[in-house]
């Protein structure tokens, strides 16, 4: 059986060695985010927290990879208003899939089973929520 902290790991090394994490420009963790006086951290972090662990024979275990991308000021008839940096999102959501399409580890799987962009409330931030599928095989 494989617990959240080993889950955790294995995602950790995937994105470690991936073009993903040299992209960001935070930092990658598996505890929480770190803050700042602002309430963010004014780069892009990747977060990672295991949301269901079935530990049976066949190990299915969902896992949150989520992305923290500031959005970028617009200025329209002089008033200025902080909009969704469409174009780093995008970018970010296709290395997430590139990352996440078809991982064999040496004893798990894992793939992409849901990605959303949400706005992150009380900051100026959107969230790449990368739901995966992690599955072993328990003897």
């Amino acid at each position: 059986m494989k617990s959240d902290i080993d889950i955790k790991d294995d995602v950790y090394n995937i994105i470690s060695s991936s073009k993903l994490k040299t992209a960001v420009t935070g930092s990658l963790c598996k505890r929480g985010r770190l803050f700042y006086g602002t309430g963010t951290t004014g780069k892009e972090d990747i977060c990672i927290s295991v949301l269901a662990n079935q530990t049976s024979q066949i190990q299915e275990a969902f896992v949150n990879v989520n992305i923290y991308v500031q959005d970028q000021a617009i200025t329209k008839k002089g008033n200025t208003r902080k909009e969704e940096n469409t174009a780093r999102l995008r970018e970010l959501c296709q290395l997430s899939f590139s990352t996440f399409e078809a991982v064999h580890g040496s004893d798990f799987r894992l793939s992409m089973s849901e990605q959303r962009v949400i706005a992150c409330e009380g900051t100026s931030e959107h969230i790449i929520n990368n739901k995966l599928l992690y599955q072993t095989i328990n003897d």
